[in-house]
């Protein structure tokens, strides 16, 4: 979609109070309404003309999607990013609400226009693009949802340097795309094998003894040195050996190893734009060898 126009995304997934929420920039998530819906059909003769439509009977398929919006993220036509297209943005403000806020929240659709006009477009006009509307293999969910609104406020803060690393890291923008897309992805193997990429990327540009670079890096990232710390090498080197087993076609995890390997990605990535910076080798190394903190 051009950036010379304002962008209007339908999420799914949050429900919010009537007072709109200002992130910022112009940038405003509000409260809407529309049903996503989709029913497979089929027909059983060519069209006369090519190009046409076919001609009837049509029967109904199983399958389909049916998906309530909730929300509007408005992002004006004022708003630029130098280094991302504004539909990236909006993918990143998105991602960021799932990390932070609900990770069932969705990138339902696009559209240059608000919700509130759509009704009124002309009938052959298409109105909105779809984007999330896919099957999620592999759910995350929250246990409690009594703090989604509070917690939006962490996003409202933290969103632009979410943008900004992206624009500026290809590790910590794989990293966010692995979170944003994982729960799509049909095979649990190749999720695995994705989020351990995407972590090797950061904690061990090295190719030699990845298992106690990555397990040793993170652990000395995400806490002080002590028993704490050695437990946490210790974790990830065993969810460590499940990549490597699912990567060499031999898997050996189960769900609980995958929600795992998504929580830590999680705490990582939550790090990363709280510190608004993405490690270096030299910053891990200090960290693991120097005593220093993170």
């Amino acid at each position: 979609m051009s950036d010379d126009v304002p962008l209007y995304a339908g999420l799914s997934g949050l429900d919010l109070s009537d007072e709109p929420i200002d992130f910022g920039k112009g940038i405003v998530l509000s409260k809407a309404y529309a049903h996503v819906m989709s029913t497979i059909l089929m027909a059983f003769a060519e069209p006369e003309v090519p190009g046409r439509h076919h001609p009837t009977p049509y029967k109904a398929a199983s399958g389909g999607v049916a998906i309530d919006i909730r929300a509007e993220l408005a992002i004006p036509a004022t708003y630029n990013h130098r280094l991302v297209s504004r539909f990236d943005v909006v993918r990143m403000i998105v991602c960021v609400l799932r990390l932070w806020s609900d990770p069932e929240i969705t990138l339902t659709v696009v559209s240059k226009y608000p919700f509130s006009e759509m009704p009124s477009r002309p009938d052959r006009e298409l109105v909105a693009t779809a984007v999330e509307v896919h099957q999620r293999f592999f759910r995350l969910a929250l246990i409690d949802h009594a703090e989604t609104l509070a917690s939006i406020d962490w996003v409202r803060t933290n969103w632009e340097t979410a943008v900004d690393l992206s624009a500026s890291s290809a590790e910590f923008k794989l990293a966010m795309a692995v979170f944003e897309i994982g729960q799509f992805i049909p095979s649990s193997a190749m999720v695995l094998v994705s989020i351990w990429g995407a972590l090797e990327a950061i904690f061990s540009p090295s190719t030699t003894e990845l298992r106690f670079r990555v397990s040793a890096h993170v652990a000395a990232y995400l806490e002080p040195a002590g028993p704490t710390r050695l437990s946490l090498q210790q974790r990830v080197a065993k969810l460590y050996d499940k990549r490597s087993a699912a990567a060499h076609g031999k898997p050996k995890h189960d769900s609980n190893d995958l929600l795992q390997s998504f929580e830590l990605l999680r705490r990582i990535l939550i790090k990363m734009i709280d510190d608004k910076k993405v490690p270096s080798k030299n910053d891990l190394d200090a960290i693991l060898l120097g005593g220093v903190n993170a």
